[in-house]
Formats: structure tokens, sequence, C-alpha cells
């Protein structure tokens, strides 16, 4: 899962960034993937990728409204990316 620090680093805050407020958008970005099927995944780089481009782009959209406050599809279509998929086998597979 990602850190603080790459979530930082990702949306491009200086150190001095509001540290609550970029947790707060990092823990959003992890519970968006989760209610979406995503479960949380430890070393998962491509995981760590997408959460951290939703918590930047929560983080640099907060407070906006209307159609501004929809997530971008590229990122509503990386839920595709990282669900698992049932094979045929019932087996759980994917990324």
């Amino acid at each position: 899962m990602p850190s603080m620090d790459m979530a930082r680093r990702f949306a491009g805050a200086d150190p001095e960034a509001d540290a609550q407020v970029l947790g707060l958008c990092l823990a959003a970005a992890e519970q968006w993937y989760a209610r979406a099927g995503v479960p949380a995944r430890e070393g998962d780089e491509l995981y760590d990728f997408w959460v951290c481009n939703l918590a930047a782009w929560f983080f640099d959209n907060r407070g906006a409204g209307g159609e501004n406050a929809n997530v971008p599809p590229f990122i509503v279509a990386s839920v595709h990316q990282l669900r698992r998929r049932k094979t045929e086998s019932g087996v759980t597979g994917g990324t």
C-alpha cells in the first residue's frame, strides 16, 4: 500500500503541504477502490500507482463541485485492471 511520502511526491505537493488533508485523500482513495471491489494489496506497484493517482486527484480537486467533482474516466477504468477476476475453474486471477 502506498505511503504518505509516495502520495505526496505523486501529487507534487511540497513537504510543507497539509499532511492531514493529503492523508485523508490517500485513505479516501484506498476506500474508493475497496468499495469498487479492489482489495488493498501490499507490494503491488500497479495498485500503488492507481491509489496515488486517485489520491493526488482528490488532493488537487478538493472543494470542486459539479462536473469537476467526477472522478476521471481513466481512473474509473483502472478498477477493471485491478479487480481480481474469477476464472472458469473458480480460481481468482488477474493482476
